[in-house]
């Protein structure tokens, strides 16, 4: 399903230095077709940089129809000679673009409901400091997840995995 999205995005390589997408993001919608209530009334995405290739992106987030359940996630992000990838592991139901103009990030997942339910959450850049305790603590989880991951006992350090099939599309709306 994210391939569908990628065929349908723009597929040119970002044209900005990952410094460019370097920075904390609010929430500014979350939207599901059909309408339900598998989205977010707040989240917060921090991408980092890990080395000169490599991009750490951490979501922390509250469920609308769940708000003390645990919602947080990360992915590692790799440039290439022909864009940027999202890790191929866990990351089939996933689309993501960043437009460098407007410096938003969308992602795009696909539910495994009868449905065929996809969530769209649109984060813009937010430089006021977090101070929700929640997402607060729940980025805190996020980047413990990615330090201990039991990826790197399976897969080896994140420079080594797989980013083949997910490109991040780069396009200004």
């Amino acid at each position: 399903m994210a391939a569908c999205f990628m065929a349908a995005g723009a597929h040119a390589p970002p044209t900005q230095p990952l410094s460019s997408m370097v920075a904390d993001y609010r929430l500014i919608s979350s939207t599901t077709a059909p309408d339900g209530n598998w989205r977010f009334t707040k989240a917060r995405l921090a991408v980092s940089r890990l080395d000169d290739r490599h991009l750490l992106i951490r979501m922390a987030c509250e469920w609308e129809d769940s708000p003390k359940e645990a919602c947080g996630d990360w992915w590692t992000a790799q440039m290439r000679n022909d864009g940027l990838y999202l890790q191929d592991t866990n990351t089939e139901s996933l689309a993501m673009r960043f437009d460098p103009a407007t410096r938003t990030w969308t992602l795009i997942r696909h539910g495994y409901d009868v449905a065929g339910t996809v969530r769209t959450d649109v984060f813009g850049v937010d430089e006021q400091p977090d101070t929700d305790p929640a997402l607060m603590r729940r980025m805190k989880k996020a980047q413990s997840s990615f330090d201990a991951s039991i990826k790197v006992k399976s897969f080896g350090h994140y420079s080594k995995w797989d980013y083949k099939r997910a490109q991040i599309s780069s396009s200004a709306k």
